[in-house]
């Protein structure tokens, strides 16, 4: 049997590929497509003596199934995780709205979950590994058999090694050996920083009493509801969260039952959703349409709301509008170190990289000297294995040939793979029932540190009970990409036991003014029958500065009260 790759839509995105299996003894070839991203056009792939055998869905997000209808034919199924065939038919169902992707239904139709190994035609089989990135995302191994021989490709998808709502992400410790890594090289170096800012500014806004809507793709609002939920209970408090439309649709799709996490697929009224200390998640990423607009027009001039924008990148966030307004790039993609280390561990003698930008690709041209490297960005077809042997690309040296196969040699012997059946104990793509939100990327204890006091009392951060929520403050919850400048610190900052200067040296300016406030506030009589009532000082936005109320009082809101500030020695 030989083998061939083709990049199936390399000037639109570049992360599908054809796969061609050819055998003499067959009079038409098989092929495999692995995803089916915008441009994939098979009716100029295919030749005559060719057909499709079956298409691999890596996951649900727009790039990788944008021309998967277009692409059926000779009754192909579709080959997805379980947890990426439950969210499918929402997501193709939706899409279909949206975007031109074809008949939504026939892919739903040809749509097949997989767990463990499955027999596409006679001597090739693929199965689904996790790959983190999105929830339910997956990679596939390809095994093909030529004799007594078992050959094994890895295609990563999109991918990362950290875990990803609870499942976990791609494991170079697979039971199979991997001659052949096709490699998905877009990268993100500041992707748990981004991931951190964005959710510690939906804690502290919520814990300000700020009614928040953050707008995002379904798959990225799923994935902050159970990070936000979790991170509720770890805090000892509840962040509450309310995920509309489409993502609470794809969260019962996926199972999940995350503390404090609520799902509204269809409401009438925006005002149910938008409570004060709430988070609603809602799409698209940008509030222009569908129920994020919805949404976003209910409090668009409510100046003690807050948007707060988690994009992909190709979007252009809305800037202005009377409530606060953050913006985040929110691109769950691996590290250029991450994909060095994969490579390193799987030891493949090919590397297809793809799906990146050219300049990422031109950085994998000879960057691994030990293996034949793919970064072409063309639709040409590549001959991978032919006669039973690994085939070099063409514009290598016999020289350099000849110093590849030998370090492989010296590394792997003959790469002879055994035939196993079974499952060979490959990894499931299924969520854990443990929660890490370390290891998910969040920066931990920046959240124990700055939301762990009750009722303005510091907690013992010693004892191994969760911390208990305060309310926030702190420089660092800046967007970097929002439009606003300064972050909300002034809202709700720390009681009497904040953090010294000598931590957090940025936020000492602004606890200062925040004590001096409180002590005039202090020292004031309530015109409300003699009362006195402490407030605090709430960053509403620009150019709005807000008092909470800590003591309960019979006020109704937009009731107007007077505050004196008295001439005196205590001013």
């Amino acid at each position: 049997m030989n083998l061939s790759y083709q990049h199936a839509n390399p000037s639109t995105g570049g992360g599908s590929y054809l796969l061609r299996f050819r055998d003499a003894s067959l009079e038409r070839t098989p092929c495999l497509l692995v995803d089916s991203g915008v441009g994939v056009d098979l009716d100029s792939l295919l030749a005559d003596d060719e057909y499709l055998a079956a298409v691999l869905l890596t996951h649900a997000h727009l790039d990788h199934y944008a021309s998967l209808a277009d692409s059926l034919r000779d009754g192909a199924p579709v080959y997805a995780s379980e947890p990426t065939a439950n969210v499918l038919e929402n997501v193709l169902v939706e899409g279909e709205k949206n975007y031109e992707i074809g008949a939504a239904e026939s892919a739903v139709d040809a749509l097949k979950p997989i767990d463990g190994w499955q027999t596409i035609v006679p001597e090739v089989d693929v199965a689904p590994v996790p790959a983190g990135h999105a929830p339910g995302a997956a990679g596939f191994v390809v095994r093909f058999e030529d004799g007594s021989r078992a050959n094994h490709l890895l295609f990563t998808g999109d991918f990362t090694d950290r875990p990803v709502a609870g499942y976990p992400g791609l494991s170079s410790d697979l039971p199979v050996d991997i001659d052949a890594l096709f490699v998905n090289v877009s990268t993100t170096d500041e992707f748990e920083e981004t991931l951190s800012d964005s959710l510690f500014t939906l804690v502290e806004r919520v814990q300000a009493g700020s009614s928040v809507l953050a707008t995002a793709s379904a798959l990225t609002a799923v994935h902050y509801a159970y990070l936000l939920g979790h991170l509720g209970e770890r805090l000892g408090g509840s962040i509450p969260v309310t995920l509309a439309g489409q993502a609470a649709k794809l969260y019962a799709d996926f199972g999940y039952d995350v503390p404090n996490v609520e799902t509204t697929p269809v409401f009438d009224s925006c005002d149910e959703l938008l409570e004060r200390g709430t988070v609603t998640f809602a799409g698209p990423e940008v509030p222009t349409e569908g129920s994020a607009h919805r949404l976003f027009t209910a409090i668009e001039d409510d100046s003690t709301a807050t948007l707060v924008q988690l994009t992909g990148g190709a979007t252009n966030p809305v800037k202005t509008a009377g409530c606060t307004i953050y913006d985040y790039e929110v691109v769950n993609h691996p590290s250029m170190g991450v994909i060095d280390e994969l490579v390193e561990e799987f030891d493949p003698i090919h590397v297809v990289a793809g799906h990146g930008p050219r300049r990422a690709l031109r950085n994998f041209r000879g960057r691994y000297d030990e293996r034949f490297v793919w970064a072409s960005d063309d639709d040409r077809q590549q001959t991978l294995y032919e006669d039973g042997r690994w085939s070099p690309p063409p514009w290598l040296s016999e020289t350099a040939v000849q110093s590849i196969r030998a370090q492989d040699w010296r590394s792997n012997g003959a790469r002879f793979g055994d035939i196993v059946d079974g499952e060979e104990g490959l990894p499931r793509v299924e969520r854990v029932e443990s929660v890490d939100l370390e290891a998910e990327g969040l920066d931990v204890a920046r959240f124990d540190n700055r939301f762990n006091r009750e009722n303005g009392e510091e907690t013992d951060q010693s004892a191994e009970t969760p911390a208990s929520p305060a309310e926030p403050g702190d420089d660092s919850a800046a967007a970097t990409s929002s439009p606003e400048e300064s972050s909300p610190d002034a809202a709700a900052a720390a009681d009497s036991a904040s953090p010294t200067a000598d931590e957090f040296p940025a936020v000492e300016e602004a606890e200062n003014f925040r004590h001096e406030v409180l002590d005039k506030l202090e020292s004031l009589e309530s015109a409300m029958a003699g009362t006195r009532l402490r407030a605090r000082v709430v960053d509403g936005g620009e150019d709005v500065t807000m008092l909470r109320l800590l003591d309960d009082a019979d006020l109704e809101h937009g009731e107007e009260i007077a505050v004196v500030v008295p001439d005196g020695d205590d001013d």
